[in-house]
């Protein structure tokens, strides 16, 4: 590497500028530093399943990608007001090397050449993906994780959703896995899940809490555990020094002898 001689005469012209920076713009620039740091790690809540999708070259029965802000409306468009048939829903929770260790794909390839066998059956099910490595707090909201399908039974709102859920095998999962399962109805054979973390039904979905829970839940599993540790340190420090500016010294009654002195001669 060559350096000129005009570049060895800007060196000190550089450090006296760097030298000079108030207080006030190193503390900006390293705001402007960790904000940014901190908001690379925030999951786009509209980022497709994957750069190049494969859901949506399938060509067959319609592919839909579950986001953060559509998902719900997804789901509850195919539903016709009044009908007493509900629509079904097989949603495919995927993932990529770090949901899914990189074990997914060979289930993705079955489910899309599914959805290609499927697309002259008017029997078949709504089909929809859900992929944690790109929504990682949805996947939080569902409490779902890969590899698993989600079978849904939608009834126009304000009806219960009954949601089903079976395992996938990494290795062992083909599209006779899911033509089987639909043919038989096996999975009607579970009893559906009620519980809290339910998307439609659950008390954390009806009382506005699921997107809060769903982000708590992800920031807990990216924010390492020494940056929890310090923050509790810093809390307990903060309580301490308050409960020590609280407690001041008992003031002595009038008339009372100081402490370790004699008392006042009498009248």
């Amino acid at each position: 590497m060559r350096f000129s001689t005009a570049s060895l005469l800007a060196l000190p012209l550089l450090a006296a500028a760097t030298q000079e920076a108030s207080p006030l713009d190193q503390a900006k620039a390293q705001a402007e530093y960790w904000f940014g740091k901190i908001a690379s790690y925030i999951p786009n809540p509209n980022k497709p399943h994957s750069p190049q999708e494969p859901a949506a070259k399938a060509g067959g029965r319609t592919l839909n990608i579950l986001t953060l802000n559509d998902w719900e409306q997804t789901i509850r468009s195919s539903v016709k007001p009044g009908s007493t048939k509900p629509e079904e829903w097989w949603i495919l929770v995927t993932g990529g090397n770090k949901t899914c260790f990189g074990q997914c794909g060979k289930i993705e390839k079955a489910f899309n050449e599914t959805a290609l066998l499927w697309s002259l059956n008017p029997t078949a099910p709504h089909l929809g993906y859900l992929n944690c490595e790109a929504q990682p707090v949805l996947c939080n909201v569902w409490s779902s994780g890969p590899p698993s399908l989600q079978i849904l039974e939608v009834l126009p709102a304000p009806a219960k959703v009954n949601i089903y859920t079976k395992g996938l095998n990494t290795t062992t999962t083909t599209v006779k896995t899911f033509t089987d399962l639909h043919a038989s109805k096996a999975w009607k054979e579970q009893t559906p899940y009620e519980g809290l973390f339910h998307p439609f039904n659950g008390f954390f979905a009806k009382n506005g809490l699921a997107l809060p829970i769903g982000y708590f839940f992800w920031a807990f599993a990216v924010i390492p555990s020494w940056m929890f540790m310090i923050g509790i340190s810093f809390l307990s420090r903060s309580i301490m020094g308050r409960r020590g500016m609280g407690a001041q010294p008992a003031r002595p009654a009038a008339g009372a002898a100081p402490a370790g002195g004699a008392a006042p001669p009498a009248r």
